[in-house]
């Protein structure tokens, strides 16, 4: 393992992952909400690795998660932006 870890790492087992990772932060809502969605920051210990995007989402017993580039999460922010903008407009 690289003695060497990004800033957002929270270097805790990451020869065991074999990958950097970050806390992930939880997504809430402060209501009641039938998936849990949880975003963390990843990174093979390769060197020339890159950071990527790590979205998990928990149903009851079920995980699925998506890995993203950074510029696939960027590009998903601003469609998420333009939709969630969209909900503002009412009913046509």
């Amino acid at each position: 393992m690289s003695a060497r870890h990004p800033a957002w790492c929270d270097r805790s087992n990451c020869a065991e992952r074999r990958e950097h990772r970050s806390r992930a932060s939880h997504i809430d809502t402060n209501r009641p909400e039938s998936t849990i969605v949880d975003v963390a920051l990843i990174q093979a210990l390769h060197p020339a690795a890159a950071p990527m995007l790590s979205l998990t989402s928990i149903e009851g017993h079920f995980a699925e998660q998506v890995i993203m580039s950074i510029g696939q999460a960027r590009a998903l922010t601003y469609v998420m932006r333009r939709l969630i903008d969209q909900t503002k407009g009412g009913q046509r």
